[in-house]
């Protein structure tokens, strides 16, 4: 291998920055999966229904795509072909793209894309660092980096058109035709990775089978489709409203952080793990809980307690951007 993908070019990266390893693990928390379940509730719940749920549809739809497009490339992590690489983080999964960089790109940048100068330069700047963690960490290579970012560019330039004639035509049609073209895309994401493992798995070193596994896929799809389902249940009884005093938002974050760690942690210990059909259909039906509490069960259940009302005037969760 050379160029782009050379390990060399990770030894050296790691090199420069050695003794830093603990800042780029902190930089690379931000985009891993327990960081996004912190963060999206938090949005959700606290902030603005509609900026959480507009930035978390554009992220898991990125996931969904990234999964996809690491099985199509099946590319190396670069400590699987030079032991000279330190692997400071897990990388079980292939790696090109890397979905850390693409993930920042359009989570960050759909966040910034209406907003100040400030705002635009902090998201490229997070963007560009949490990009830079994988290569520190030995998990990319820097071509899986750049090719990620590539590719988080131009599903944010597909988010920014599609989203406003998406929610005109939701508001023609209501919530539950949307909802069924989502769980479609979800079923087809899921449907081509199965594809993609058979046609190429068989080739492909013994070494690297368990990136062969589907856990990325069904957790994307699972939580995409939980989330799609649970903001159009809760729209139909009155949305939901993120404002109010703070002491209620803080008991909305407490309560609703615990019970979505009881559902994610709480069934992982429960159901099935491994390969197979019943591990597999076991993480769409977890992650597809998780999903639907973020967005239909938690927001209901604060609105029966008092904690929150229901969106004003309109079905449409306000405010956000």
């Amino acid at each position: 291998m050379s160029g782009w993908f050379d390990p060399q070019w990770v030894r050296a990266f790691q090199d420069a920055v050695a003794g830093a390893a603990g800042f780029w693990r902190a930089v690379a928390f931000l985009g891993d999966e327990e960081f996004y379940l912190l963060l999206f509730p938090f949005l959700y719940w606290v902030v603005s229904a509609r900026l959480g749920l507009r930035l978390g549809l554009a992220l898991l739809a990125s996931v969904q795509v990234n999964s996809v497009l690491k099985l199509a490339l099946h590319r190396p992590r670069p400590f699987w072909v030079d032991a000279g690489v330190r692997a400071l983080a897990e990388g079980r999964s292939f790696g090109a793209p890397s979905g850390h960089s693409q993930n920042a790109a359009v989570l960050w940048g759909r966040w910034a894309w209406t907003g100040s100068r400030a705002a635009r330069a902090g998201a490229a700047g997070l963007t560009l660092l949490i990009g830079l963690s994988r290569v520190a960490l030995g998990v990319h290579f820097w071509g899986d980096v750049l090719l990620g970012w590539a590719v988080g560019a131009v599903l944010l330039g597909i988010v920014v058109r599609l989203e406003p004639r998406l929610q005109a035509w939701v508001s023609r049609r209501g919530p539950w035709p949307a909802v069924g073209g989502g769980l479609g895309l979800a079923a087809l994401v899921v449907g081509l990775a199965l594809v993609l493992r058979a046609a190429f798995a068989a080739a492909t070193p013994p070494a690297w089978a368990a990136a062969w596994s589907l856990d990325g896929v069904l957790t994307a799809a699972g939580t995409w489709s939980g989330l799609l389902v649970g903001w159009a249940w809760l729209r139909g009884r009155g949305g939901f409203d993120a404002a109010g005093p703070w002491r209620q938002r803080g008991l909305r974050l407490i309560v609703g952080w615990l019970g979505l760690f009881a559902l994610w942690a709480g069934l992982r210990a429960l159901f099935p793990a491994g390969e197979g059909w019943a591990p597999a259909v076991a993480r769409g039906v977890r992650y597809g809980l998780v999903g639907f509490w973020i967005a239909g069960a938690a927001p209901w259940l604060f609105r029966r307690w008092g904690w929150a009302t229901a969106a004003r005037g309109i079905l449409e969760p306000p405010g956000g951007a």
